[in-house]
């Protein structure tokens, strides 16, 4: 594993300060998030609602539903390439260490990828 898609889910429209980006409304849906890791454990933190908000994807995660995260043999930019070709992303948003216009996307459905997956309860032990 290198890279991962996290899957948030919004249940209604809200806005909340991101860091230096400053405030951002997030619309009813769903969320992809584009990461690296190495270790399941750097996964399985985003499940957390209790957390230093250190990342800019924390912010979210804690006021937002964690639905799964997909775990892929690509790069993170590899990953936001691909998804920037189908869904509309949030400028700025956690890709301030590479050249990505953003590492976080929108669909108003479910995404689904097939791949390996990791949900919630696969995090338990962390």
């Amino acid at each position: 594993m290198s890279g991962y898609v996290l899957v948030i889910r919004v249940k209604r429209d809200f806005s909340t300060k991101i860091g230096a980006l400053g405030e951002i409304e997030f619309k009813k849906g769903y969320y992809m998030y584009v990461g690296s890791a190495k270790r399941i454990s750097r996964v399985c933190r985003h499940f957390k609602k209790e957390k230093k908000l250190k990342w800019h994807i924390d912010y979210l995660t804690v006021k937002a539903e964690v639905v799964c995260a997909y775990l892929f043999d690509r790069e993170e930019c590899e990953l936001s390439k691909m998804l920037s070709k189908e869904y509309e992303g949030v400028r700025g948003f956690g890709c301030s260490d590479c050249k990505c216009k953003t590492h976080l996307y929108y669909s108003e459905k479910l995404p689904v990828f097939r791949t390996q997956v990791i949900l919630p309860t696969d995090c338990s032990f962390f």
